[in-house]
């Protein structure tokens, strides 16, 4: 996995990242300060430093299933 990867956010990519963000982040119900920043970051920047912010397993799987497999 390269430590940065860009990524191409259609309108249905970022309405599942934003989902994501509301569970993973945000005060949600499985909200960690990783796992908020990592989807924070992807949304605003488009880009995936998941070895930056080193979000739990769970959420790397949840982005990755919301992304597809083309951005790694």
């Amino acid at each position: 996995m390269k430590t940065k990867s860009r990524i191409e956010l259609t309108t249905e990519k970022r309405r599942a990242l934003e989902d994501l963000w509301f569970i993973y982040g945000n005060g949600g119900s499985k909200h960690s300060q990783e796992g908020h920043k990592f989807i924070q970051h992807i949304l605003e920047h488009g880009e995936d430093i998941r070895l930056f912010y080193r979000p739990g397993r769970e959420v790397i799987a949840a982005v990755d299933r919301a992304l597809g497999a083309s951005h790694l």
